[in-house]
């Protein structure tokens, strides 16, 4: 049976679906040819407690709601429901915020305790471990062989947490930007890049007098996820309010087409967090990142 013919009418008719579902699928192609960054939130911005569960879980739907779409959290934070790793990781995952990895240090990472910590968090659907460590000088002035024993380091650290199914993200402070990045780059090349990546710390990397963009045009592969924060003086206060702002970070990102996690700041160490801060934020990584 001869199908019938399309009317001319007919056809002038379907054009503007026919071109809204081809402009759709250009749009998909291109989105999946040049993903975008995800936003996330450290759980530093909430007033929590070590081992306040409920209260973490409540952190996560208030990130939702500001748009966030993923948390870290120190690993104080979760450590008390390593004992029921499938409850706790389905009460995370209900909240719908990706679970991006826990923070520790490489002091507190010892060879008894370190596998069984990535053996949980793993267990709770956190991608990596955010691992900080001490910079070698503050001014940026260390010798070659004290780099290459922390680089030796972070590669043991990189290959335990590769066993264990997570990814290890180096998260820097100020001393390692100082003299132009100096630390920083030196353990991106000093490392392994299978077993080591970088949680880039954009504030404290202004901080210590270096340049956070250059260091993600360099090694935008490296580079799990960035920290954003500013301050006025020595105030922490939210984006855009403070002494900088990242629109040079923002043109880094675009040039290299880096998809990884833009994570708000607020508090962190003695620093209490500043929930109010969180929506400001939110606006501002909108406005300059465009995500």
């Amino acid at each position: 049976m001869t199908p019938p013919l399309l009317s001319r009418r007919r056809f002038v008719a379907t054009l503007p679906a026919a071109m809204a579902s081809l402009t759709l699928l250009r749009g998909s192609r291109l989105a999946a040819a040049n993903p975008a960054p995800r936003v996330g939130c450290q759980a530093n911005g909430f007033p929590l407690k070590p081992n306040d569960f409920p209260a973490l879980l409540r952190a996560l739907t208030t990130m939702k709601e500001l748009g966030y779409t993923g948390f870290e959290c120190n690993i104080r934070f979760v450590e008390s429901e390593f004992e029921r790793l499938a409850e706790a990781r389905k009460r995370i995952e209900d909240t719908g915020v990706a679970f991006i990895g826990t923070h520790t240090s490489m002091q507190l990472a010892k060879p008894d305790t370190f596998p069984r910590w990535i053996e949980k968090v793993a267990g709770l659907g956190a991608a990596c471990i955010v691992m900080s460590g001490a910079g070698l000088a503050a001014d940026g002035n260390f010798s070659r062989d004290a780099l290459l024993k922390k680089a030796a380091s972070l590669n043991a650290l990189g290959q335990t947490c590769r066993a264990g199914g997570l990814r290890l993200a180096y998260h820097n402070h100020n001393p390692e930007f100082a003299r132009r990045n100096a630390e920083i780059e030196g353990l991106a090349e000093a490392t392994n890049p299978d077993a080591v990546e970088f949680l880039l710390d954009a504030g404290h990397a202004r901080l210590g007098g270096g340049d956070p963009a250059a260091f993600m045009r360099k090694f935008s592969r490296r580079i799990l996820g960035c920290h954003l924060k500013t301050y006025s003086g020595a105030v922490q206060v939210p984006l855009g309010q403070g002494d900088w702002g990242f629109e040079d970070l923002a043109t880094a990102i675009k040039s290299t087409n880096w998809a990884g996690w833009l994570i708000t700041e607020e508090g962190g160490g003695p620093r209490t967090g500043n929930t109010a801060a969180l929506g400001p934020d939110r606006a501002y990584i909108r406005k300059v990142f465009g995500v």
